[in-house]
């Protein structure tokens, strides 16, 4: 049965202006996401709304078979490549959906992420492949290409995303400590990729899918256990750290703040800091802070057991001097939770005077 006259326009006029649109929608799913960055920051409580962005995901990728392979159209002329067809429009509607999720999760992880980075230390690279993998996604044309003809990529991009999410939900709704949560957060998100890698596989006709996704998967796992400083220690974070000559242990009440450049005449013979750290709710943490001065460790302080109010916690240390002179130099108190992963940097510079 031939299809009516309207029908065939908006085919034609879908198949000549298909890559422009495209191509104008990525800039808009760049503004959007932008605007998700801005509007979310701060909204803990829409973290739930991520979880349920997966979920629709995971369940619409199991149940069209992962990405299928594209159908090859004849070229003229022998040597030719073959040309790839057009998706049809019920697998451009399912990419779009998806990739709309995909983009929102992104961008509303971003913030939450960036505030526990610290620059210089290790975890930025795993903001850094949050944000690339975020960018990525808005291009449509190269992402949905990708989706369609690499499962592995799609698959691993699905387990990285999944695996984000929970890093942070899992403390959230849990009340579960950070070095619990991050590998957990692993081994459920390759948990859930698992059904899709056995779907994808028997469409596609890769049977290689499986053990490359076994060992991207051995590799999320090491990084979680073994290497958990790449990954930022959300949900806490720094706010404030505030120096001064000493500090009343009681109530940690300051006097004579110390603010950059100081003197080392107002300092006195002994450096001491007190610094607010955020938490969004009630949250069991371990933190230790390291001193240096000009790059040299000068004191770790011993490992501090805190439970996090709703506001967040104080944490404070000092350094007395042997010889009970602080020098000049630069200081720099680093934070850092178990698994040494960092999540605030406090500097002093100390002058002569």
């Amino acid at each position: 049965m031939s299809e009516s006259p309207p029908l065939t326009g908006i085919r034609g006029f879908w198949a000549t202006h298909r890559r422009l649109f495209w191509m104008l929608h990525s800039t808009w799913a760049l503004a959007t996401g932008i605007a998700v960055v801005v509007l979310a920051r701060e909204h803990y409580r829409l973290v739930l709304w991520v979880v349920v962005f997966l979920v629709l995901t995971w369940a619409s990728t199991l149940y069209f078979g992962g990405i299928s392979a594209p159908l090859p159209a004849l070229a003229r002329g022998a040597g030719r490549k073959p040309k790839e067809r057009p998706p049809k429009l019920a697998h451009e509607v399912t990419s779009y959906i998806t990739r709309v999720m995909y983009q929102e999760t992104l961008f509303f992880l971003l913030p939450f992420y960036a505030y526990s980075t610290v620059v210089h230390s290790p975890n930025v690279v795993f903001l850094g492949l949050l944000a690339g993998l975020a960018v990525f996604s808005c291009i449509d044309l190269v992402f949905d290409h990708w989706l369609r003809t690499k499962p592995l990529f799609g698959l691993l991009f699905f387990a990285i995303i999944a695996f984000a999410a929970l890093n942070l939900l899992l403390p959230l709704l849990f009340g579960m400590r950070l070095r619990f949560a991050t590998p957990a957060a692993a081994l459920v998100a390759i948990a859930a990729a698992a059904p899709l890698a056995l779907r994808t596989s028997p469409r596609t006709g890769n049977r290689g899918i499986a053990p490359r996704f076994v060992l991207a998967a051995i590799v999320l796992v090491a990084v979680a256990v073994r290497f958990p400083a790449l990954v930022p220690p959300v949900p806490i974070r720094m706010q404030t750290a505030t120096f001064a000559p000493s500090v009343d242990r009681a109530t940690l009440a300051i006097r004579d703040t110390l603010r950059s450049p100081a003197s080392s005449a107002a300092v006195g013979g002994s450096l001491a800091v007190v610094v607010q750290v955020f938490a969004p709710l009630a949250l069991p943490a371990l933190v230790q802070l390291e001193w240096t001065r000009d790059g040299t460790t000068i004191r770790e302080s011993r490992d501090i057991e805190i439970v996090a109010h709703e506001t967040g916690f104080r944490v404070w240390d000092a350094w007395h001097p042997t010889d009970g002179v602080v020098p000049p130099g630069a200081y720099q108190v680093v934070l850092r939770t178990r698994g040494d992963r960092v999540f605030g940097v406090a500097r002093l510079q100390i002058e002569n005077p």
